[in-house]
């Protein structure tokens, strides 16, 4: 995604126009998702401290006093590249995830106070780094009466909760000091109702590079051990041990280069491919759930070579007949088997509403008699999805007398056609629900949904 919206930018945000919220969200959520940040703290920064607003209405950047753009970053120190801040509205969010860090580092090594282990993963544990973004002063004290009415952290937590549904519990103010700021060793507990960061961890055998504004990074002896290594961006390497807390960050063992051996921040690395399926040769999938189904049906030849993937897109009709086209033809092939065919009725049907390099693809589902309808640009809904493989699923007496609606409680409005082949594809292994007890029969498909579609298919029927 953070590919196609930088084509955006290129013509806009250097033209001093806004981006529409939803855009800049996505690049908030790009940036912090590689830099293990919690996003929806990033995104809470950027609400208050501009109210997702890069430029003014005469497109000059925004600028108050010394801070500048989105994130509203103070340069006073000339840390980071001054005319980028201004008219580089991704350089400018990139800034604000690394000045949340580095605040966070003063969290992690005594600097100013601490919550509890210090595990980024922990929205509640981010309440001084938060306090620190704003200037480590006393009017932020909750407890102190020269407190502002709503202190900056509040203000974050508040528009989080408003705007984003999700609520972070404050810390214990009681162990705060009245009359001054708190001390640098204080560590205040997490409060005891806590909430994921939601942020994305690497495994053993993931290939990583060195990523960030930084101009250095480092490898050390040991988790928040002695330097050993300094490293350039892009630096390539292989996990060989982690995740390991410690110090307030996440750490892995990395081999760089086949000569260099140490320990460095997740925040500075960004996955690339892993050992088993090679450098990934989509752009958008390294952060998501299904890479490794991905790239493994791109192996077998289900899903073709393109720059992007687009995972989290809906799914069409046409693009889930070249998907099932080809895993039944891969069957067909690894299995030795007859051609997979159905004894349904075909109807005569024109295909002139079908692209051209998608009508082999669906001229084949439908003489196997599995399309019913054909709607070729219809986005597909996933309770339409189990309607186009039922046929090709077997039948068990063994799960007859499962209930489906007791697996999920929200399919009230589908037919009876519908339910069936939502419980026969369900008890097959093909298909699950999106949240606990919800199928979500309503929502669109999406293409890596489709994909693992066509993995369990393969993986069920493989001989």
């Amino acid at each position: 995604m953070i590919f196609i919206l930088l084509l955006i930018f290129n013509t806009t945000v250097y033209a001093g126009v806004n981006p529409s919220r939803e855009e800049i969200e996505a690049i908030i959520d790009e940036v912090a998702t590689k830099r293990g940040i919690p996003a929806i703290i990033l995104k809470g920064i950027a609400r208050v401290e501009s109210v997702f607003k890069h430029f003014n209405s005469d497109g000059s950047p925004k600028i108050c006093g010394t801070s500048i753009g989105l994130m509203q970053i103070n340069n006073v120190n000339g840390g980071y590249d001054n005319y980028r801040l201004k008219y580089d509205l991704l350089y400018n969010i990139e800034a604000g995830a690394d000045m949340l860090l580095n605040k966070w580092s003063m969290s992690s090594y005594k600097q100013v106070s601490s919550v509890g282990n210090m595990d980024p993963n922990i929205l509640e544990n981010w309440y001084f780094a938060l306090w620190a973004y704003n200037g480590w002063s006393q009017s932020n004290n909750p407890v102190s009466p020269y407190a502002k009415k709503y202190t900056y952290q509040q203000l974050v937590y508040d528009v989080i909760e408003k705007e984003y549904g999700k609520k972070i519990n404050n810390i214990d103010f009681s162990y705060l000091p009245r009359e001054s700021k708190p001390s640098r060793s204080l560590v205040v507990p997490t409060p005891n109702n806590y909430s994921s960061g939601n942020i994305i961890f690497y495994e053993k055998g993931d290939y990583v590079r060195t990523d960030g504004i930084r101009k250095a990074y480092y490898l050390r002896d040991a988790p928040a051990g002695n330097y050993i290594y300094q490293l350039n961006v892009n630096q390539l390497g292989i996990i060989t041990e982690g995740p390991l807390l410690k110090n307030g960050y996440y750490w892995y063992k990395v081999y760089i280069d086949e000569t260099k051996e140490g320990w460095i921040e997740r925040n500075w690395l960004l996955r690339t491919g892993d050992t088993q399926y090679g450098r990934y040769i989509f752009e958008d999938i390294p952060f998501h759930w299904a890479r490794k189904i991905i790239m493994d049906m791109y192996g077998r030849g289900i899903v073709s070579k393109a720059a992007l993937y687009n995972p989290n897109n809906p799914v069409t009709y046409e693009e889930f007949c070249i998907f099932l086209s080809r895993t039944l033809n891969y069957l067909e092939n690894v299995n030795k088997q007859s051609k997979i065919q159905t004894s349904n009725k075909i109807l005569y049907y024109d295909f002139t509403n079908v692209d051209l390099w998608a009508l082999d693809f669906v001229k084949d589902i439908y003489e196997r008699g599995l399309l019913k309808d054909i709607q070729p640009l219809q986005r597909l809904s996933r309770k339409t999805a189990p309607l186009l493989i039922e046929d090709i699923l077997t039948d068990s007496d063994k799960y007859l007398d499962i209930d489906i609606n007791m697996v999920f409680s929200d399919l009230g409005n589908l037919n009876e056609e519908e339910i069936s082949a939502v419980k026969k594809a369900y008890v097959n292994g093909i298909i699950s629900g999106k949240d606990i007890k919800a199928f979500c029969p309503d929502e669109y498909l999406t293409r890596a949904e489709a994909t693992v579609i066509m993995s369990n298919i393969i993986k069920k029927y493989i001989r």
